[in-house]
């Protein structure tokens, strides 16, 4: 065997696997429960890629206990505790363990 030959299977196939994860995980991300326009998950107004990827992979949705009539945003390896209320009111976001206080 050729040594370019070698060496594009060792290069390659890392590179080949990690864009078949950022692929699927991509599309985790655009099935997610979490709808797109509520995974600000600082509050900031604005959403990056790295929330809106683990907003839809790592967060789950559901009716708040702290703010009545509004979503809490959860993380599912943490289901007791919320992260981020979303309400239909102003103040739209905010962040969950701030109203704990």
């Amino acid at each position: 065997m050729k040594p370019q030959f070698i060496a594009l299977i060792i290069l390659g196939a890392p590179a080949l696997m990690f864009g078949m994860s950022g692929v699927r995980a991509y599309q985790l991300a655009k099935e997610g429960e979490v709808p797109e326009d509520f995974r600000d998950l600082n509050c900031d107004g604005k959403i990056t890629y790295a929330e809106w990827l683990r907003g839809g992979i790592d967060f789950r949705l559901r009716p708040s206990t702290l703010v009545p009539g509004c979503q809490e945003i959860y993380m599912v390896k943490t289901p007791e505790s919320s992260f981020v209320v979303r309400c239909e009111a102003e103040p739209k976001c905010r962040l969950a363990p701030d109203l704990k206080r």
